[in-house]
């Protein structure tokens, strides 16, 4: 079982070395890893390039490529254009600021064994800086997969699936093609899966989720008074408008695409929903 990794990097020389360390000594090895930066103006650049030097002498079996047009597209257009470099069945998603499990390849590729399985995911360890542990990642979503089933309603307004924990079928990818420019590309690929009925998990943690102050997906404490304050905060008013825009998008996309029929209860619903909340904020969605 062939699979590549897809790497997307932008200012991050901090941490990208130990990310593809961590990938190229797993129990299976990627047949490519597919790197293309977003317009990085540190020394991510100069360091890929000379990882790739070295990996051509200790690890000549895995096939790196970087590609770098200059161009800053954003993350879901990168992630976009490094699908379709992909050659192998499998396609890995990968951060540049995270640390992968030594076996989560292996455990990925063991659920996609299934023929019914296109896509699968997993648990994470969130961890700062100094790589101690914070939490866990689906601890934080208020995910259990024992009791809470991942539904089409439920996955459009809360997608539970995180995209460095993800691993597809290429087949499956190149038909979500091109990813919707508004929608991250895990909550276009997760709700296209469940919609298909071939989302599966791996309950085990199989990546450091590396918090800090560049990836902060808010894992921190927060205070009852610093609650209330920040519902009505203008940057909070901000991240609700545009997590409801996401969400117009990703329902328009499934609808246009012949993904979801437009009259069904589940689209119809959440076109009256973002009809309404368009009506709360005046007309900004």
């Amino acid at each position: 079982m062939n699979y590549d990794v897809i790497l997307a990097t932008y200012n991050g020389e901090k941490y990208v070395v130990e990310q593809l360390d961590s990938i190229i000594n797993q129990t299976v090895k990627p047949a490519n890893i597919y790197i293309r930066d977003d317009g990085s103006q540190d020394k991510t650049v100069e360091i890929i390039k000379n990882y790739i030097l070295n990996a051509e002498t200790n690890e000549p079996e895995i096939n790196i490529e970087f590609k770098d047009d200059g161009l800053n597209v954003g993350y879901i257009k990168n992630f976009e254009k490094l699908v379709g470099f992909a050659v192998s069945e499998f396609v890995f998603f990968s951060d540049q600021d995270d640390i992968w499990i030594v076996n989560k390849a292996e455990c990925l590729l063991n659920k996609l064994k299934d023929d019914s399985v296109s896509v699968v995911f997993s648990d994470a360890y969130l961890v700062n800086n100094n790589k101690e542990i914070l939490g866990t990642l689906w601890g934080y979503v208020n995910y259990l997969p024992a009791t809470n089933s991942i539904t089409i309603d439920k996955i459009l307004i809360n997608n539970v699936v995180t995209g460095a924990t993800l691993a597809c079928r290429r087949s499956f990818l190149i038909n979500l093609l091109p990813f919707p420019a508004l929608v991250p590309h895990d909550h276009w690929i997760s709700s296209n899966a469940v919609i298909k009925n071939c989302l599966n998990y791996c309950e085990e943690k199989l990546i450091l989720y590396r918090q800090h102050e560049n990836n902060q997906i808010g894992a921190s404490k927060t205070s009852i008074k610093a609650k209330v304050k920040g519902v009505f905060s203008r940057a909070k008013m901000n991240k609700r408008i545009s997590y409801y825009i996401q969400i117009h998008e990703l329902i328009e996309n499934l609808v246009s695409r012949g993904i979801l029929s437009a009259d069904c209860k589940v689209s119809s619903g959440m076109r009256n929903f973002i009809t309404y909340m368009d009506v709360i904020y005046k007309g900004k969605i």
